[in-house]
């Protein structure tokens, strides 16, 4: 006898599809990504960028995927996956950043753009070139951009900016939307549109596992898009999320800055 299909209709999943590297130790990056968004009950697809030999402590190596690669696995993914949101993290070199800004045109999703150039663990990424090009090319494509505090004074030349003045001065270079992320115990995250600029306040931990906590944060923003919350809440409710990861964070994983935990992996362990 055939198989008969359960006739009852499959609710759709949301689709985010995140663009970056690989963390060989999964804390951040697009294992990181995939992490986040399933946390929250969105499907992850990718497009990898580059590949880091990467710990705790940082990282000791790392591969550029060519061009051509990354733009292969853009198009096949997209070319069968309905995507709702897109993160672009870390892209390295200009010349990729143009090919994904190139690549974006005409598409009408969320971009969350995470300019990655200073990971947790204090390894540089990117250069001058890559810095302009994000600058040029990205961020006026971007539905919202999610720098760190020392990210933002890179793309805005001031090393000094407060996050209010980063996140303001980023608006009026044209970008949509920004929320600067600050790190550590005090204080919260500053957000800032064409429309308001206010402080995101958040419970402040410092427990030493702050490993791909601005990797999650942006990847729940892209997720929280994907769901279909407006780009302010989605802001501010990955904020939360993301203060959780670090408060729970795994902190018996590697010796130097340890895993945020997205999924909650602690409580999940069996007795």
């Amino acid at each position: 006898m055939p198989h008969c299909a359960d006739s009852a209709p499959t609710p759709r999943i949301p689709v985010g599809l995140t663009i970056g590297s690989s963390d060989s130790s999964g804390g951040a990056g697009i294992q990181g990504d995939i992490k986040a968004m399933a946390s929250i009950g969105c499907y992850t697809a990718t497009a990898i960028v580059g590949v880091t030999a990467q710990n705790t402590c940082g990282v000791s190596d790392r591969f550029t995927i060519s061009v051509p690669m990354m733009l292969a696995q853009l198009d096949t993914v997209c070319a069968d996956i309905d995507i709702d949101a897109i993160k672009i993290g870390t892209t390295w070199s200009a010349d990729h950043i143009t090919a994904i800004a190139d690549w974006l045109k005409g598409r009408s999703v969320p971009v969350v753009v995470d300019p990655v150039m200073v990971t947790a663990a204090g390894a540089s990424l990117g250069d001058r070139r890559a810095i302009s090009a994000l600058r040029r090319r990205l961020l006026p494509l971007a539905t919202i951009v999610t720098p760190n505090l020392e990210e933002a004074r890179l793309l805005i030349g001031s090393i000094d900016a407060t996050p209010r003045q980063a996140a303001e001065q980023l608006v009026a270079s044209g970008v949509s939307a920004v929320i600067v992320t600050c790190g550590g115990p005090a204080g919260g995250e500053w957000y800032a549109d064409t429309e308001s600029s206010h402080e995101v306040s958040r419970p402040g931990h410092w427990t030493g596992a702050e490993h791909g906590a601005g990797c999650t944060h942006s990847a729940l923003i892209t997720g929280f898009l994907a769901l279909g919350m407006d780009v302010r809440t989605a802001a501010e409710t990955a904020t939360a999320h993301t203060a959780a990861a670090v408060r729970d964070g795994l902190r018996s994983v590697g010796q130097g800055v340890h895993p945020v935990d997205a999924l909650n992996l602690a409580s999940r362990r069996l007795s």
